[in-house]
């Protein structure tokens, strides 16, 4: 074990430098995979730690907290023990994702920062960070999402992470906000004959239409159902835009056209005559879209944290009788467990008035702030039986300390059928009640 520790610390540091450029150097290989080659090639990928570092990986699959965008969370990775962090939210069409992250580490190691979506075989990788440490990735239909954050091996990692969502387009009514939106895509419309191709924008008469994006006019008409009307074709993505019921149009066929450039204004023209002034957008690629998420604003991004390097991974416990472990950190979220009070929890994460924790089967959640307390002050009691200190709560745990009948011991915390304790010598561990 000593030998393969030895060695995996070499690779680790002499491969630190042969990461800086992975984009460039191997196309469609990210770092992650690459970092996992060079274990690869140098043998390593049996030795304990390796094993425990790619079983983390592969975890946060299975039991990703939940977070609503936008998120912010700074924490701490230990050098001794292989973890990784996942974030799973959903991204909807028409939204462009950002991730800032940053971090500190006490040597040039590497933390890799990868996006995967749900397919119907289970996690694709659709994404990882650059040289920046940040992720832009636009979504060109609804998706489940985790974004993985993880180390290399034998690294002190300090982190700050940000997440936000954006759409992809303005709203193409000048000063208008969500509120402005009054129907949507899907409605009934002609008593059920046919259903609502786009969302409607309510503004008064003669606001000014703007273009979304950069595109190219397509048409300019007149038709029944549109009255005025302007086509507008988006050549980066294949849309074509529809805006309808205009009062005016200020456009002409094969003009090429700026973001924010004036298309024309808003009216009541085709069939809205009897309705108040709006405009009808539209988005069509082989068929209608839903604009909504193109355009609605998100609410604006949380306050970005700094990053730490005071934060240390810290034992507390539960100070209340009972506390909800979170999903995520709003209590709108499901919860995952409900906790005794004095139940053993580490501290890996903050994220505002929440902290994220793993319990000692390495079950993570958030629970408010106020609702833990530094592990200090328990009951002082003498075993009746021997028993085994343990460093964990498993059966393959490192013995810490085999301790004797009348041993006197502090009960700090729990955990199911175990409790932390700590001896009149200083040592603390696990011990089967």
């Amino acid at each position: 074990m000593k030998k393969s520790f030895l060695v995996l610390s070499a690779i680790i540091l002499l491969g630190c430098n042969g990461l800086k450029s992975i984009k460039s150097a191997f196309i469609n290989v990210s770092p992650y995979e690459h970092y996992v080659e060079s274990l690869k090639k140098a043998e390593l990928m049996n030795a304990s730690m390796t094993r425990a570092w790619v079983s983390a990986g592969q975890e946060v699959f299975d039991d990703s907290v939940i977070v609503n965008v936008p998120f912010s969370e700074s924490g701490f990775f230990p050098a001794s023990t292989p973890e990784a962090r996942s974030y799973r939210f959903k991204a909807r069409d028409g939204q462009v994702l950002t991730v800032d992250g940053a971090v500190k580490t006490q040597r040039d190691a590497k933390a890799f920062l990868d996006l995967f979506v749900r397919d119907d075989e289970g996690w694709e990788r659709i994404a990882y960070a650059d040289s920046t440490f940040t992720i832009t990735h636009e979504f060109s239909g609804d998706e489940e999402c985790v974004l993985r954050l993880q180390p290399e091996l034998l690294a002190n990692v300090y982190y700050a992470i940000n997440i936000s969502l954006t759409p992809v387009l303005i709203n193409p009514v000048y000063g208008a906000s969500n509120k402005s939106i009054g129907s949507f895509y899907g409605a009934s419309r002609d008593n059920g004959k046919r259903s609502h191709e786009g969302v409607d924008i309510f503004a008064p008469k003669g606001t000014p239409i703007i273009a979304p994006t950069d595109g190219h006019i397509t048409r300019v008409g007149l038709n029944k159902l549109g009255g005025k009307v302007v086509w507008m074709k988006d050549t980066r993505r294949g849309h074509s835009y529809y805006f309808a019921h205009l009062d005016s149009q200020m456009v002409k066929p094969g003009m090429r056209v700026h973001q924010g450039h004036v298309l024309g204004l808003v009216g009541n023209t085709g069939n809205a005559r009897r309705t108040p002034p709006h405009l009808h957008f539209g988005i069509y690629q082989s068929g209608s879209k839903d604009p909504l998420y193109y355009i609605k604003q998100v609410e604006a991004a949380m306050a970005t944290l700094p990053i730490d390097t005071g934060f240390q991974q810290m034992p507390y416990k539960t100070r209340l009788r009972k506390v909800q472990l979170m999903a995520g950190p709003a209590s709108k979220l499901p919860a995952k467990a409900s906790l005794e009070k004095d139940t053993y929890v580490k501290i890996i994460g903050q994220s505002h008035d929440w902290y994220r924790i793993s319990l000692p089967d390495e079950t993570e959640g958030y629970v408010l702030r106020r609702q833990v307390v530094p592990l200090e002050g328990g009951t002082h009691l003498k075993l009746d039986n021997a028993g085994v200190l343990l460093s964990a709560i498993r059966s393959d745990a490192i013995p810490v300390a085999v301790l004797q009948a009348d041993t006197a011991v502090e009960i700090l915390a729990r955990f199911d059928d175990y409790n932390f304790v700590k001896t009149a010598e200083g040592k603390a561990g696990w011990l089967y009640n």
